[in-house]
């Protein structure tokens, strides 16, 4: 499924056409208005009357840039978008364009006593517009006229004329996987179209709920939520954070906690982390530290968020020394993990989620490997049944191996830390750029193979896999073995000059092994 993309002059109705677009398709919806708006926590008429036009138009690209490659939503542009060549280039690529036409007298007519408009302030402007960008959405594939005509009719032409969306609407299966540890019982919901069922998942409704996301799943799925949560008659505070991992920061913590401790939260109130890992890992630690704990739901949006970093309990930031060397373990009261949501994840994304299921199918589950052997095309179109599958089994594993050791001081809770610390030197010596977490995690698997039990013949099955699902295999060639070696001393897992690595005894079998840190710095100038 391809992504619309909808440009046109102001109040050609791109906003309202693309909603409508997106409940007939089953498309996500996404205004980058509104994805501005939260990147600047202001209105598009607060950005023009206080920074400028200037500014709005760097937001615009910013914008851009950040949903570069993101798939199966139906997108509105800001109607001067499209002014930037390359802006212009780059929607081109993201998918179809469809260019709204409208005339002057309709713009007049749709935006008579509409203030938020900061360019048609002064007499004229319509036409003055209008005659400076002719020409302009003349890249689009295809053209509609939307004078006289509804949101829904220019949505039902769009579709018909163009477009044929047979999976629009998925079934509404999950299932709940129970979870239990010595510091909380929860279930984590695996299946499609969860958000929607939120408020009847969620015991003892709060005052007050905080959405803790970034401005592109904000952009995405915030409004949604809101609308959902809004029939309880709670109070709703989005608290919107930068995307990227080098955002995980004490920094951005305190930030969190200025906006909660000033609208009053207390440990009644719940926080939602609605994103990926850095948004689960934030909104995680900020519940376990707001006034000694608040309630925690994790609305995991990434596969790798479903299947890791949203279950189990470890929160946390990082430092400059190393990766989640600040956190606490702190267990949510529910997960949810919507499949639908991963439908617009970029493939690079998805891919990466995929590495740490293939490390928890290495550490515990053969058939789980055996099924992505088998499986590779169903996984890659993200067919529903084969997603729920395996995000079901990772949690499942997960789950029985939190439970014996929630707080990892026995050791069992280490197994799930194959690949992770050759991973994590690696995402640390880049400083959190380049390569994402499971892209480094898959390197760091191939690597820690050299430690295992297994036969050259397994090895070969394992690496082969990887690079099936479009994961890399070597380390960097920017990054030197000293690079690497520097950051190995604040491994969370070394304890009196120990560290504890998951070794595989077999494909589905593994277990902890204690190595003196000085021979694993000596592994290291093997890789």
């Amino acid at each position: 499924m391809q992504n619309i993309i909808l440009i046109g002059f102001m109040a050609s109705g791109k906003d309202s056409v693309g909603q409508a677009i997106a409940r007939r398709s089953g498309l996500t919806f996404l205004s980058t208005d509104r994805m501005i708006e939260l990147i600047e926590n202001r209105s598009i008429d607060a950005i023009f009357r206080e920074s400028g036009e200037a500014r709005f138009r760097q937001l615009e690209k910013r914008a851009l840039n950040s949903i570069k490659g993101i798939k199966n939503v139906v997108i509105a542009t800001g109607g001067g978008m499209v002014k930037d060549e390359q802006n212009r280039r780059k929607l081109a690529r993201l998918g179809t364009v469809i260019h709204l036409k409208v005339n002057a007298e309709t713009v007049w007519e749709r935006t008579t006593g509409d203030s938020s408009r900061p360019l048609l302030k002064k007499p004229g402007a319509i036409e003055e517009l209008l005659a400076e960008r002719a020409g302009i959405y003349d890249f689009a594939d295809h053209a509609i006229e939307t004078d006289q005509k509804t949101p829904d009719d220019i949505a039902g032409i769009i579709l018909d004329r163009y477009f044929n969306f047979r999976d629009s609407v998925s079934d509404g299966n999950y299932q709940s996987i129970p979870g239990k540890t010595p510091t909380g019982d929860y279930n984590v919901h695996v299946g499609n179209r969860l958000l929607e069922k939120l408020p009847e998942l969620i015991n003892n409704f709060p005052k007050r709920i905080a959405i803790i996301t970034n401005p592109l799943v904000g952009g995405l799925y915030l409004n949604t939520l809101v609308s959902i949560l809004d029939k309880s008659g709670t109070e709703i505070l989005p608290v919107i954070v930068p995307d990227g991992e080098r955002n995980k920061s004490l920094r951005w913590i305190s930030k969190i906690y200025d906006v909660l401790l000033e609208n009053r939260f207390d440990r009644g109130d719940l926080l939602i982390g609605l994103g990926g890992g850095v948004i689960t890992d934030m909104t995680g630690f900020v519940a376990a530290t707001l006034k000694r704990g608040c309630r925690l739901v994790n609305i995991p949006t990434t596969l790798l968020a479903q299947v890791d970093a949203g279950v189990g309990g470890k929160t946390g930031v990082n430092h400059a020394s190393g990766k989640n060397l600040i956190g606490s373990f702190y267990q949510p009261e529910m997960v949810l993990a919507d499949i639908d949501l991963l439908r617009t994840l970029p493939d690079r994304d998805f891919r990466n989620g995929l590495a740490e299921v293939i490390k928890t199918a290495l550490i515990r589950d053969a058939e789980l490997f055996e099924f992505l052997s088998d499986k590779k095309d169903a996984v890659l179109v993200r067919d529903r049944a084969a997603l729920q599958y395996i995000i079901g089994r990772c949690v499942d594993i997960k789950r029985d191996i939190v439970q014996k050791d929630e707080n990892e001081i026995s050791g069992t809770r280490s197994l799930l830390n194959f690949g992770h610390s050759v991973g994590h030197m690696i995402e640390t010596a880049g400083h959190f750029r380049g390569l994402k977490h499971g892209e480094a995690v898959a390197i760091g698997m191939i690597a820690e193979c050299r430690l295992s039990e297994l036969s050259q013949e397994d090895c070969h099955k394992i690496k082969q896999v990887l690079v099936d699902y479009g994961l890399p295999v070597y380390v960097p060639q920017k990054l030197g073995k000293q690079d690497l070696k520097k950051h190995l001393m604040q491994d969370k897992k070394i304890r009196n000059g120990m560290i504890k690595i998951p070794i595989l005894t077999a494909i589905g079998k593994s277990r902890i092994e204690e190595l003196p840190w000085n021979r694993f710095e000596s592994f290291m100038d093997q890789i």
